[in-house]
């Protein structure tokens, strides 16, 4: 199974260049002690999220509310994807694992986003995301509506032109977008993302809100 492909990589740095563009303007002078060092771009001040309505694995509807209360790392891919969209979420499962074995993981909500609206039913969604982890959230929307929560998170996806209606394949970025407690984006961990990494950097951001939130 491929790890990444070049074109994602690709993506993956017009992500960050696309969120560095976005939210640039709004950083406001250095933060009064060191940020922790990532894999990845961490938002100083944190920025809310804008407005959108999705609609979770159970057909619910929702808003930028559903993000408050709780530490959230949002993944945005599909169900057909044949190699990248597995590898993630599978480290995202091994992720909750090594945090709940730390007593560390009731605090924190995984999220698969689709970027392939169309066939991403909710509840395709569901099932897949119950593979990897009974816990994992699927959510999907019209085509606006996730538009709005991916353009400021600098996240890309598109369809190549000349598929098939079905078979087809998205090309997207990969980052993982956390967000805290208080519904606001935190950081963004750039692929590849290992949970060798992930792992301590997450704990670190978390105790840095803890003492400042």
């Amino acid at each position: 199974m491929m790890r990444t492909r070049p074109l994602l990589l690709a993506f993956a740095g017009i992500a960050a260049l696309a969120a560095g563009i976005l939210l640039g303007d709004r950083l406001i002078g250095p933060p009064p002690d060191p940020l922790p060092s990532i894999h990845g771009t961490v938002i100083a001040p944190p920025q809310p999220l804008p407005a959108f309505q999705l609609r979770d694995e159970h057909d619910t509807p929702f808003g930028p509310e559903r993000f408050r209360g709780r530490w959230t790392l949002i993944y945005f891919g599909y169900t057909y994807c044949p190699d990248v969209c597995p590898t993630e979420l599978t480290t995202l499962a091994e992720l909750e694992k090594r945090l709940a074995a730390q007593g560390r993981g009731g605090d924190t909500d995984y999220w698969l986003i689709t970027v392939d609206p169309e066939r991403d039913t909710v509840q395709r969604l569901r099932e897949y995301v119950q593979f990897f982890s009974k816990r994992f959230h699927a959510a999907s929307g019209d085509t606006a509506n996730l538009a709005a929560l991916m353009n400021p998170l600098g996240v890309i996806a598109l369809r190549p032109p000349g598929q098939p209606d079905t078979g087809y394949t998205i090309d997207h970025s990969s980052t993982l977008t956390l967000i805290d407690p208080q519904g606001r984006l935190h950081a963004i961990f750039s692929p590849p993302n290992e949970v060798e990494h992930l792992l301590p950097e997450l704990l670190a951001l978390q105790a840095r809100y803890a003492a400042r939130p």
